[in-house]
């Protein structure tokens, strides 16, 4: 079966950023403000899952774009 494939895609991605502790969940609460990227991105890998070659990285950049579009102005407040 297919059980090995991981869940988080995200280790892929570079690990430049910076860690930031409350981000991931900021990233998670801008995702909802992404549909339609975000969309795009987990249709993007559905099809990958089926066809077992390509990437999505062009869906995930756009989808991070928008996502960190979303998260950029709350990062710069404090949060309490």
């Amino acid at each position: 079966g297919m059980a090995s494939a991981p869940q988080n895609q995200r280790g892929t991605m570079s690990d430049d950023e910076e860690p930031v502790d409350h981000l991931p969940q900021l990233r998670k609460d801008c995702v909802k403000s992404c549909p339609g990227p975000k969309a795009d991105y987990d249709a993007c890998v559905k099809r990958i899952e089926k066809s077992g070659t390509g990437d999505c990285e062009a869906w995930y950049f756009d989808l991070i774009h928008c996502v960190d579009k979303c998260v950029a102005p709350k990062v710069f407040k404090p949060l309490k």
